[in-house]
């Protein structure tokens, strides 16, 4: 009976050959217990892509049970590969407008993120790749914000922020879902489970080229049978992907041409050209020949010129010329003298062109040489990146009741099930209300219309939001966004927004709304406006509209009005008063503008509360020890509509004023209360003064304009 183990199957599933390499958990890590490769019996694949997957899933599994034999494991799933070619990114953008009285929400950012996503899917359906409904072609496997920007400044978190205008760029990942469905297909037809999806050139690189080493510009060619997968880093990461659609079986197919052999006699004979001595075969007329390596390997030398050249273009394209070392990896990179030719395509010292293989790296215990060829890097790199946590893995969901693979981030949420499920955004988040177009003098203003509300989604029956993390098996559900009501605005709403008018009236602020007008129609504040409207806003306009407009003509035009003074009604007449517009005397047909001053003054004749009654304050001066003192003997005091107020404040039509008049006596004993006399006498000096214009005077001496009073204490 097998045993049950804590182990790995990395499987790379190539054109020519399947390998699997068996690494089993130890206290120390991962031992590679054993490792199979089995070729294909048909051409069941071509250019690195499944066409038949019974055929490939056969051969899967003659390397488990292989493998199972070997090791007494029971294997239940495996780590794979996709071809880097199969990898497409975009580049995607958004911007949507803000309310400034409101902050930015993690929910706005994430519909902001989802918008610039679905950008890039749309970049990516207009492309060579989308040669069919999105959901049914790619999968959106992640994607990475490159920045956030808060009106046109960058930042680098939104969320609470207040502004106009958030924008963000981001770039997505996709694959083909073929990819992927033909991989699990393969595999489960094996009997196993896709356990980690990773990329072949990033398998790879993680072998030969660690992070340690990507801030060199290295290119890491993986060449195999069908494909050449080719990965480019610099300046600390990978810059660049590409697959030449051509390899190892291009070499065969020469082989088999020049000297009349079928395929797999070709592989044979292909894979024996690095020997010395002579080489023999059968061709197809069933004729036995021997042939030295050196001439065969000539007979091969025009195809590997041809792979060389291809795969030299594809470095200099995304590389922009030489880059400091290339490393090949790969069944095919054992080619005779291919490493050289490379060199010399690309200007290159051939010993910065080198052949690759596990000896480079530390990544396992119990090395072994049969584990050292260029042709394990890959399924040894498959292991590497799946012990390491940074293969992308999978688990099912249902969206709307379809099955839809999520990629597992840890933290996968809603918005990544839907994004796999091919959902649009504007399925997700509804689109904002058409915007409104005025042409106000010549210049566009344009009012946007309403942001769109979120779709209702659903996770086993609960409302969530597009952020709420989801697990395998989860039943997700949405109904469709609702768009954003279209702007609307009247001439009140435009003004208010676009063409001020406001004027200051002895210090006061007014705004007023300017006659407006479409072509010959003048309109009111609130009559609606149409998309693309062209209105004509008036920026003079006479005095006499504005006095208008204020409530003010009567008032500063000659007349008369009623006030009640001291319970009694009078008719007070007057005449027009003073208006000047910024310093500047005015008429009723002077132009007033925008932001002008007006200084509205009385010019003698217009009454105010001093005006009804002919008192007025009186004083006295007195001279007190030669010091001049000024006294009230008469007050008038002023009352406004129950409101004290100075005698040259102007009356208005219905006022109500009342008048109080005191008279003072002034006496001398007033005057020394209220110049605060020391009523006690100093030491020595016990006998009081008092004279008023030289002569003896007493308490109730009553004085008037002009005294002289002497006031003090003798001995």
């Amino acid at each position: 009976m097998m045993k049950e183990h804590k182990h790995l199957l990395a499987l790379d599933v190539g054109t020519r050959k399947v390998t699997g390499i068996l690494l089993e958990q130890t206290e120390n890590g991962y031992t590679v217990c054993a490792a199979e490769t089995m070729e294909h019996r048909t051409r069941a694949m071509l250019d690195g892509q499944i066409h038949d997957i019974p055929k490939v899933a056969e051969v899967v599994s003659e390397v488990r049970r292989s493998l199972e034999e070997k090791t007494e494991c029971k294997i239940h799933s495996a780590a794979v590969a996709a071809a880097g070619r199969s990898l497409c990114t975009y580049r995607g953008s958004s911007q949507i407008p803000l309310f400034s009285s409101q902050r930015i929400t993690k929910e706005s950012v994430l519909r902001l993120e989802y918008a610039a996503v679905h950008q890039a899917q749309q970049r990516l359906l207009s492309g060579p790749a989308g040669r069919a409904r999105f959901a049914e072609q790619y999968n959106c496997v992640g994607y990475s914000v490159v920045h956030y920007e808060l009106d046109g400044s960058a930042i680098g978190n939104p969320v609470g922020q207040r502004g106009s205008t958030v924008s963000c760029e981001v770039i997505a990942t996709f694959l083909p879902r073929v990819v992927v469905d033909s991989l699990r297909g393969v595999l489960e037809m094996a009997g196993l489970k896709l356990q980690t999806l990773t990329l072949e050139p990033i398998a790879a690189l993680r072998m030969v080229v660690p992070e340690s080493m990507r801030r060199l510009n290295v290119a890491l060619v993986d060449i195999g049978a069908g494909t050449s997968d080719i990965a480019i880093t610099r300046d600390g990461t990978i810059v660049a992907y590409d697959m030449v659609p051509v390899a190892g079986d291009e070499i065969s197919e020469a082989l088999t041409e020049q000297l009349l052999l079928d395929f797999m006699t070709a592989e044979d004979v292909k894979r024996k050209l690095n020997k010395k001595g002579q080489v023999a075969y059968k061709n197809i007329l069933g004729e036995k020949v021997t042939q030295p390596a050196a001439e065969l390997r000539s007979v091969a030398k025009p195809a590997v010129e041809m792979l060389v050249e291809k795969i030299s273009r594809a470095i200099l394209n995304n590389n922009g010329g030489a880059p400091q070392a290339v490393f090949c990896v790969g069944g095919g990179s054992l080619t005779p003298e291919l490493t050289d030719a490379l060199a010399e395509k690309l200007a290159m010292d051939s010993a910065r062109v080198a052949i690759k293989g596990k000896e480079m790296l530390d990544l396992l215990p119990n090395k072994s040489k049969k584990y050292q060829g260029p042709e394990l890097v890959t399924p040894l790199g498959i292991a590497h990146t799946a012990i390491s946590g940074d293969a992308l893995r999978f688990y099912r969901v249902e969206v709307n009741k379809q099955p839809v693979d999520v990629m597992d981030l840890g933290c996968s949420r809603v918005s990544d099930a839907l994004l796999a499920a091919g959902i649009g955004s504007r399925e997700l988040v509804g689109p904002p209300g058409k915007g409104l177009s005025v042409e106000v003098n010549g210049q566009v203003t344009v009012i946007a219309g309403d942001m769109g509300e979120m779709a209702e989604i659903r996770v086993n029956g609960e409302t969530v939001s597009l952020e709420a993390q989801i697990e395998e098996g989860d039943r997700i559900t949405f109904v469709a966004a609702k768009a954003g009501e279209d702007a609307r605005a009247n001439v009140a709403s435009l003004l208010a927004r676009t063409t001020p008018f406001s004027v200051t009236v002895n210090g006061t602020q007014h705004r007023l709304q300017p006659p407006v007008f479409r072509g010959q129609e003048r309109l009111t504040p609130e009559t609606e406006l149409g998309d693309r409207d062209k209105v004509r806003v008036l920026k003079t306009m006479p005095l006499s509209w504005v006095l208008e407009e204020l409530g003010m003509t009567e008032s500063f035009a000659g007349g008369s009005i009623q006030v009640t003074v001291n319970q009694k009604e009078k008719q007070i007449p007057f005449g027009p008063r003073v208006l000047r517009i910024n310093g500047k005397p005015a008429v009723p047909q002077s132009d007033v503008s925008d932001g002008d001053v007006l200084e509205i003054t009385d010019d003698g004749t217009y009454p105010t509360v001093s005006t009804l009654t002919e008192h007025r304050p009186r004083t006295i001066e007195i001279s007190v020890n030669e010091k001049i003192t000024t006294f009230p003997v008469k007050e008038v005091n002023y009352t406004l509509n129950g409101r004290k107020v100075p005698g040259e404040t102007p009356l208005s039509n219905g006022d109500r004023v009342d008048i109080q008049v005191i008279d003072h006596n002034i006496t001398l004993a007033d005057i020394l209360h209220i110049i605060n006399f020391e009523t006690n006498p100093p030491a020595g000096r016990n006998t009081l003064m008092l004279r008023v214009n030289g002569r003896e005077a007493e308490f109730t001496t009553q004085l008037k304009h002009g005294d002289r009073l002497e006031v003090g204490w003798s001995a």
